[in-house]
């Protein structure tokens, strides 16, 4: 996407050429190579990059500085829950929210027997 709209802008800007547009498009994909090779040799930057996941939930209990820290709020913290199929707090065991923006939820054992036994 933003490679289509550089080399866009390089013909409707003002620089109508083809080397523009072609300069344009080769910065970007050499910037995406150097960031994802550095990513892969080194996990600090990875880290950078992407940051960490995030304890929203354990053993039932709420983080609350967690989800303040990502201004996350009860209400959106339980719609995670049920679209993960849980529907009362004090089910979870864990709660993570992943680096790409997916919360995991993992279930207490016994919540776990009785949501099948449900189903």
């Amino acid at each position: 996407m933003i490679l289509s709209n550089a080399v866009q802008n390089s013909t409707n800007a003002g620089d109508n050429s083809l080397i523009g547009g072609l300069i344009s498009a080769a910065t970007l994909i050499v910037l995406n190579w150097v960031v994802s090779y550095a990513s892969y040799r080194s996990p600090a930057f990875e880290q950078a990059l992407d940051g960490q996941p995030l304890v929203l939930v354990s053993d039932g209990k709420m983080a609350q500085k967690s989800l303040e820290g990502e201004q996350i709020t009860q209400a959106e913290l339980m719609t995670a829950l049920r679209l993960a199929g849980c529907f009362k707090i004090q089910d979870v065991k864990l709660a993570i929210l992943e680096t790409n923006g997916h919360v995991s939820v993992w279930m207490q054992p016994a919540a776990d027997a009785s949501a099948e036994a449900a189903r």
